[in-house]
């Protein structure tokens, strides 16, 4: 079977700022405008995580060190504003994801 290999880091903090930040327990190996998934951050969790709304969802990445990177927008590139979101609790992973998909609107 063929595909793109996943690749899979574990998370550490994710920062309540704009740029939103993300730390992975070790190297990540990602580059910046690779695009990573945010999962297992939501509620219903068994023990809450906190950062509900990155759940589930693609972002398009700048790496700011070996363990860190800034999230945005995949479409408008902007910042993400984490600030209101819950506080980030434990848990969760960041999976890069393949960088040739489109975005059709409705």
């Amino acid at each position: 079977m063929s595909g793109q290999a996943s690749h899979r880091s574990d998370i550490l903090n994710i920062t309540n700022a704009k740029p939103c930040s993300v730390q992975t327990t070790a190297e990540h190996g990602y580059a910046t405008d690779d695009f990573v998934r945010l999962t297992d951050l939501n509620g219903a969790m068994p023990v809450a995580r906190g950062q509900d709304p990155l759940n589930n969802y693609r972002f398009k990445i700048i790496v700011t060190d070996v363990d860190t990177f800034t999230l945005r927008d995949p479409i408008t590139l902007e910042s993400v504003d984490s600030t209101n979101y819950s506080p980030y609790v434990e848990g969760g992973y960041c999976n890069r994801i393949e960088n040739n998909f489109i975005y059709e609107g409705n």
